[in-house]
């Protein structure tokens, strides 16, 4: 998504009536609810549209752990780490 997508969102906003904002967040909140459809759960996770650049994020919140027993709530410590360096088990 990009610009575009936010300036949609706003005229139609502006057409309905409604909020961009609440759009957004309705949008956000069907993101979850996909993801919950597809992987059987939406614990811990997280959607975020920027905005300003319409940049969609879902992010899954997981344990890092040396050996990983369920993938939905757990990471590997070496997966972990090629997302960011930093992270840590725990």
């Amino acid at each position: 998504m990009n610009g575009e997508f936010i300036e949609a969102m706003a005229q139609l906003g502006r057409e309905k009536g409604i909020k961009p904002e609440i759009l957004l967040e309705a949008l956000e909140s069907a993101l979850i609810s996909a993801y919950k459809k597809n992987f059987g759960t939406a614990q811990n996770v997280k959607t975020v549209i920027n905005r300003d650049t319409g940049d969609v994020h879902v992010y899954a919140q997981k344990t890092v752990v040396d050996e990983v027993y369920d993938n939905l709530l757990e990471i590997s410590i070496d997966d972990a780490q090629k997302i960011d360096k930093t992270y840590k088990l725990g």
